[in-house]
């Protein structure tokens, strides 16, 4: 499974994710969320409050989003994430967080066009 992620990671975007595929990044997430906050991993749950229950900072955020990229071989380009989760939102919960993960990979990149370029 990881090295078919890893492939389709890599790739461009959108992508989509099967149901299994989605999950195994979910988890792989809660891991990477686990290890940066040096956390049980048990206490990653679903309906875990990232900001509020679990301290999440950005610093911890920019290193959960370099573990995830280290175990798949990508690089999460950071400027393309939602501004709210570098500013980050007391209420989110992780699966709130995975969720807007892999409606990013199945987005399409943004086109950022300067006035005067075709």
């Amino acid at each position: 499974m990881k090295e078919r992620l890893m492939g389709k990671l890599a790739g461009p975007r959108p992508l989509h994710l099967e149901p299994e595929e989605a999950a195994h990044l979910t988890e792989a997430l809660r891991e990477a969320v686990s290890v940066a906050l040096e956390i049980e991993l048990s206490k990653v749950q679903d309906s875990t409050c990232l900001v509020e229950d679990l301290g999440l900072d950005s610093i911890d955020l920019f290193d959960v989003l370099d573990q995830l990229g280290e175990t798949y071989g990508i690089q999460l380009a950071l400027d393309a994430l939602p501004e709210e989760w570098l500013r980050g939102s007391s209420d989110a919960t992780f699966l709130e967080f995975a969720s807007g993960l892999i409606k990013y990979f199945a987005s399409p990149p943004e086109v950022n066009s300067e006035p005067g370029q075709n």
